[in-house]
């Protein structure tokens, strides 16, 4: 029967066990918007997927799909990029090259690997082996089946991978998608996990599931493991430090919290936000260049009236078992209509701008990185 099968596929193929979840009502997108000029594609089909973005030294890196990271720099208006690694080792391009979009039809991402979220440090704050006076800028990665990594070697052409901590403390399960990061003034490196259940390419899964597995890590050096700090929470995603640096801001589905790093207190920080929300960043300017402290927040998909999936099935378990044992995931992921938008947020979490692109051109925006004349956009 109907039921006997999608009790097969939610319980043994899919692994979920839908509950209800009451989200925040869809708020109204505000009348005035930024229209984003055109958009340029660059690298169309070579630079696949980019989630997270960081510059430094008037380089640019990538954080792709299939696995890579790469170092790009502009000259004569042009970008020219290189593939520094990928994070599930070398010798893989036949298996990776191929990137099989966001669902990974090809079931390659566990393989290849998948960078999440990235931040550069200096690499003397996350390996206690490094002596401090020949300090070198790192990245640290977040990739949803290899654990938190270190990128070294990052500035010629001899970088290298090694795994900082791959399970949380106490505990011998590997750890599933790590997805955002942020270092605090006393150098220590904040982890988000997004669920406990799912991975990357399965992400809606997890969502349509309902259950707040996320969690707040803190990495250990000593250890090499990752301390729980915040668990129960309901898909953590990107992370970044107030602008007085007494808070860590985490994106939690269509909410952004605030973390005290005084109190360890976790509350409300944006109540609901217009789309769901991905990365954040920190700054000190509008887009336009107008000065401002302010935070920037990629939209993966839109939140608002008059009509969001997301929000109708939220509250009824039923249905969103229907709709994950019926509906390929692939299928899935296109019933969701593309939307590309930023939102722009004052010190006390107030919506200043919206950034929109009316033919949504680079759907599931993950964060805007600007750098030189232009803004950047990750959109995986």
């Amino acid at each position: 029967s109907l039921a006997l099968f999608v009790q097969y596929r939610l319980q043994v193929v899919i692994g979920s066990s839908p509950i209800p979840v009451f989200l925040p009502d869809l708020p109204t997108l505000p009348t005035s918007q930024h229209k984003l000029p055109t958009i340029e594609r660059i690298g169309e089909n070579d630079l696949v997927g980019p989630e997270s973005l960081a510059v430094a030294q008037g380089y640019m890196f990538a954080a792709l799909g299939d696995g890579r990271i790469v170092r790009l720099q502009e000259r004569d208006r042009n970008l020219k990029w290189t593939t520094l690694a990928r994070t599930g080792g070398n010798g893989l391009d036949d298996v990776c090259d191929i990137w099989s979009g966001p669902s990974d039809v090809r079931d390659t991402e566990s393989i290849c690997g998948r960078p999440l979220g990235m931040i550069i440090v200096n690499r003397s704050s996350v390996d206690q082996n490094y002596p401090s006076w020949t300090d070198e800028e790192v990245l640290v990665v977040a990739d949803s089946y290899k654990g938190l990594l270190m990128v070294t070697g990052i500035f010629g052409n001899a970088a290298q991978v090694q795994v900082l901590a791959a399970q949380a403390t106490a505990e011998t399960k590997n750890l599933t998608l790590l997805n955002g990061l942020v270092q605090t003034p006393d150098g220590s490196l904040y982890v988000s996990q997004t669920s406990q259940d799912f991975d990357r390419r399965r992400i809606f899964y997890a969502v349509l599931n309902g259950r707040s597995t996320g969690r707040l890590l803190r990495y250990n050096p000593t250890k090499r493991t990752l301390d729980v700090v915040v668990d129960s929470l309901f898909m953590p995603n990107g992370m970044t430090l107030s602008h007085d640096k007494s808070a860590i801001l985490v994106v939690s589905g269509v909410q952004i919290l605030s973390y005290s790093l005084e109190t360890a207190l976790m509350q409300p920080f944006v109540d609901v936000m217009m789309g769901t929300g991905d990365n954040l960043k920190t700054l000190t300017h509008l887009p336009t260049g107008e000065p401002r402290s302010c935070y920037w927040a990629g939209y993966g998909s839109k939140y608002a009236q008059p009509f969001n999936l997301l929000y109708i099935l939220a509250d009824k378990p039923w249905m969103k078992g229907l709709v994950q044992a019926l509906v390929p995931y692939s299928i899935l992921i296109e019933l969701i209509p593309k939307f590309t938008a930023f939102a722009v947020y004052d010190e006390n979490g107030v919506l200043l701008q919206i950034y929109r692109d009316p033919d949504a051109s680079t759907p599931w925006l993950a964060e805007v990185e600007p750098m030189g004349e232009f803004l950047y956009f990750g959109s995986w």
